[in-house]
Order: C-alpha cells, then sequence, then structure tokens
C-alpha cells in the first residue's frame, strides 16, 4: 500500500510538468502551424503578383517577397524540425480562397488588391511573430521567431508606406 500511495503522490506531483510540456508543444504548434501558412501564403500571393501586376512598385515588393519569404520558410523550417515539430504542407482553405480571389482580380485592381492583402498578412504576422519571440517557450522556433521578426516589421513598414500612395 505505501507503493500504491507514494506513486500516486509523485504523479500527482509531476502532474504539473506532463501539463505544462503539452502546453508549450501545443503553443509552439500552434505558432509553427500558423507562421508556416502564413509564410507560404504571402510567397504564392508574391508569385501571383509577378505574373500578373503591373506596378513597378508592387512587383518589386512582390520580388522582395518571394526572395525573403523562402528565405524565412527554410529558417522556419529548420527550427520546427529541430524543435520536433511538422509544419503544414499545404495552404488551408481560407488561403488558397484568398489566392484564387487575388488570381481572378482584373488588371486595373490586381496590384492593389495584391498590396492589401500584404498589407494586412504582415500585421497579422508582425504580431504572431512579436509575441512569440518574446511569450514563446525556449527553443528553435523562438530563436527562428526573433530572427525574423525584424524582417516583417520592415516589411510591414514598406507596405504601409506603398499603400498610403
Amino acid at each position: 500500500m505505501r507503493l500504491t500511495s507514494k506513486l500516486c503522490l509523485l504523479f500527482l506531483l509531476a502532474a504539473p510538468a506532463f501539463a505544462t510540456d503539452g502546453a508549450t508543444r501545443q503553443k509552439a504548434t500552434d505558432f509553427a502551424t500558423r507562421a508556416a501558412l502564413t509564410n507560404m501564403f504571402e510567397v504564392e500571393a508574391a508569385k501571383i503578383e509577378l505574373a500578373k501586376g503591373k506596378a513597378e512598385e508592387a512587383k518589386q515588393f512582390a520580388s522582395d517577397m518571394l526572395q525573403d519569404h523562402e528565405r524565412a520558410g527554410s529558417t522556419l523550417a529548420d527550427a520546427a524540425k529541430e524543435d520536433g515539430i511538422a509544419l503544414p504542407a499545404a495552404l488551408a482553405d481560407e488561403h488558397n480562397k484568398k489566392l484564387e480571389a487575388l488570381s481572378q482580380s482584373d488588371q486595373e485592381n490586381l496590384d492593389q488588391a495584391y498590396l492589401s492583402t500584404q498589407l494586412t498578412a504582415h500585421q497579422e504576422a508582425v504580431a504572431l511573430f512579436a509575441d512569440y519571440s518574446q511569450n514563446g517557450p525556449d527553443g528553435a522556433l523562438k530563436r527562428a521567431s526573433q530572427k525574423i521578426l525584424p524582417d516583417l516589421r520592415m516589411h510591414l513598414t514598406k507596405i504601409q508606406g506603398l499603400t498610403s500612395k
């Protein structure tokens, strides 16, 4: 009976640590998933702008996004792998619908539609990465978020300038 009591006590004392580990892993998984989806969306949107856009400033921004977000995607993938978290392989339906709408925009509105989607996407990405870089659990994903965040802030500043014209 004593052994059973000791095992129960040990389990009760260890349970919060297991719960914390589960919550920590879930927070990392949620961040990695959202970050990867946002990154993939920005890459695909940039490809549409480069293929169909007309405005030189929007196309240059898309070119920069393609290069920077492909690099960020690799950094994120490496960090997720190091932390043992699988990233989504494909975009979510909501992103696919936005990309379809962007792709179907008429030539006169495509550049503005692209810039508008990028403004929203970067506002969300900066908030996501800023929160995780401050409040996320220590690990490769947190270090990656801290590395990527300055570029996202720079992108947001650029897109705010382009959309305010």
